[in-house]
């Protein structure tokens, strides 16, 4: 059995090759809308609930894991090292799927940061309102900042009870959070940053997958600055740039 850690969209679609060779599949995703994408595309089993190292070992050994591909998302680092040393600890081989990175074009609006304390602070020294695009998870930092320096915060983040909840929970106002499920082209980024005047666009490298080329994009012909943050970087002891990669790696051939 090959077990995938899941929630992207590049994890989904390695999922339904495995099973088209004849693979049997197990699937791990954080939130509910990735558990259900790896179920619809047709893992055999899914855990839908976030995993330590030691959870992640047990499940190695209790479900006879020969090896574990790593296809979360590049800012999930605390997975990746959890996944690393959980196969370490159990003897099944890890492989990570990494998502291919975008070229930035040079530009002096485009702001490369090492984190997300920085990007917020680059950001609210850079203009009044500023748009994230970070997603929730570090919401708090970006509102921290923004309630500091008397400056607007605008989030757009997955449409779910628990984002809101977060956002709402910090004491962001409803008409500061825009709830849209995934990535948007060029011309709607363009249309939120005219909508609610932004004068700063945030994002992480999260390449083509995550929608940064049409971000960036977007800013530059809006004629805004555009902070990137960087990915963290993680010491894999095996990457593959592919999926056929990972085959090649893990000598998976037709059923």
């Amino acid at each position: 059995m090959i077990w995938v850690l899941s929630g992207t969209s590049e994890g989904d679609a390695f999922i339904r090759e495995l099973k088209r060779r004849g693979v049997r599949v197990l699937a791990s995703a954080v939130t509910a809308q990735g558990a259900e994408n790896a179920r619809s595309a047709g893992a055999d089993e899914v855990v839908a609930r976030p995993l330590d190292r030691e959870m992640m070992e047990r499940l190695i050994s209790r479900k006879k894991v020969d090896a574990v591909v790593d296809a979360t998302h590049p800012f999930a680092v605390e997975a990746s090292r959890n996944a690393i040393e959980a196969c370490q600890g159990a003897g099944a081989r890890y492989v990570r799927l990494e998502r291919p990175e975008a070229e930035l074009p040079e530009s002096r609006l485009i702001h490369t940061v090492d984190g997300f304390e920085e990007a917020a602070e680059t950001a609210f020294d850079l203009g009044e309102t500023v748009l994230s695009t970070c997603g929730v998870r570090n919401i708090h930092i970006f509102y921290r900042r923004a309630k500091s320096s008397g400056k607007r915060l605008i989030a757009k983040v997955l449409p779910t009870r628990e984002s809101m909840e977060r956002c709402l929970g910090l004491g962001m106002a409803p008409k500061d959070i825009i709830g849209i499920y995934g990535a948007l082209n060029k011309d709607m980024y363009r249309c939120l940053i005219r909508w609610f005047s932004a004068h700063v666009l945030v994002t992480k490298e999260s390449g083509p997958a995550g929608g940064l080329e049409d971000k960036v994009r977007a800013a530059l012909e809006e004629d805004i600055p555009v902070v990137v943050v960087r990915r963290p970087q993680v010491d894999y002891p095996s990457v593959a740039r592919s999926p056929e990669e990972v085959r090649e790696i893990l000598e998976v051939t037709e059923d």
